[in-house]
C-alpha cells in the first residue's frame, strides 16, 4: 500500500516556493525589484491552473544560480527549520501517521523543486519524495529544470515512474491534495482524498463522496 501526499497546504499552511522567495528576498539574496510582484502573479495563475511551470522555476532559481550544491543544501536547511517546521499541519501529520501504522510507505509528490522537496520531507520525518528536477553542472546550480515535472498531468508521469522503478507494485494507492491542479492524479489513484481542499477541489470532492479533511491552520 502507498500513501502519496501533495506538500503545500495539505502537509504545511503556505506554498513551499513562495515562502523561499520571501526567505530569499529577507535575507538579501533576491534583490530583484519585482519579485514579490511576479511571485504574486505566478502564484494567481497556478490557482487559476494556468501557470507555466518552467517560466516560474526559471524565476525562482534565478537567484541561486551558479551557487555550489552545499551552499544550497546549507541554506534550505536554515529555511526549512526557520520558515517550514513552524507551518507544518496537524491533520497532514495524523494521516501520514496512520498510514505508517498500517505499514503503508508513504510519498510526497509536489511541483516545488527538489532541493526544497527533499530536506521538507526529511524534515517531517518523510523519506520519500518527488519534485521538480533541478539541473546541476558540475555541483553548480544551473538555473534550469530537468524533464521530471511533476505538475497537473506531470505528477501521474512522475509516480508512474516511480513505482516502475520499484520492484514491488502497491496493491492500492492513496493520494492527499488541496488543489484542483491535483484531479489528474486523484483521479487516477484508488483512494482520493482532498486535504484542506480549495473551492474547486472541496466541489469535485463533494460531488465525487472523497474523504475531506481540513486543519484549522490551513484556514488562517
Amino acid at each position: 500500500m502507498l500513501a502519496v501526499f501533495d506538500l503545500d497546504e495539505t502537509l504545511i499552511h503556505g506554498d513551499s516556493s513562495q515562502l523561499f522567495t520571501h526567505f530569499l528576498r529577507a535575507e538579501g539574496i533576491d534583490t530583484m525589484p519585482d519579485a514579490n510582484a511576479r511571485d504574486s502573479a505566478f502564484m494567481a495563475a497556478y490557482h487559476a491552473g494556468k501557470m507555466d511551470l518552467e517560466d516560474y522555476m526559471a524565476f525562482s532559481l534565478e537567484p541561486l544560480r551558479g551557487w555550489h550544491r552545499s551552499e544550497v543544501a546549507e541554506l534550505v536547511e536554515r529555511f526549512v527549520a526557520l520558515e517550514i517546521l513552524p507551518r507544518a499541519l496537524a491533520v497532514g501529520r495524523e494521516r501520514v501517521d496512520w498510514h505508517r501504522r498500517q505499514g503503508h510507505d508513504v510519498l510526497i509528490i509536489s511541483a516545488t523543486g527538489e532541493h526544497l522537496v527533499a530536506p521538507i520531507g526529511h524534515a517531517l520525518s518523510i523519506d520519500d519524495s518527488i519534485g521538480v528536477q533541478i539541473e546541476w553542472q558540475e555541483d553548480t546550480l544551473t538555473g534550469a529544470i530537468g524533464p521530471r515535472r511533476p505538475f497537473r498531468d506531470g505528477k501521474v508521469d512522475a509516480l508512474k515512474q516511480w513505482l516502475a522503478d520499484r520492484t514491488a507494485t502497491p496493491e492500492r494507492v492513496w493520494f492527499y491534495s488541496d488543489s484542483h491542479n491535483d484531479l489528474p492524479l486523484l483521479q487516477h489513484v484508488d483512494h482520493p482524498v482532498a486535504m484542506n481542499p480549495d473551492p474547486i477541489l472541496r466541489a469535485h470532492a463533494q460531488a465525487e463522496s472523497w474523504p475531506i479533511y481540513v486543519d484549522e491552520k490551513a484556514l488562517v
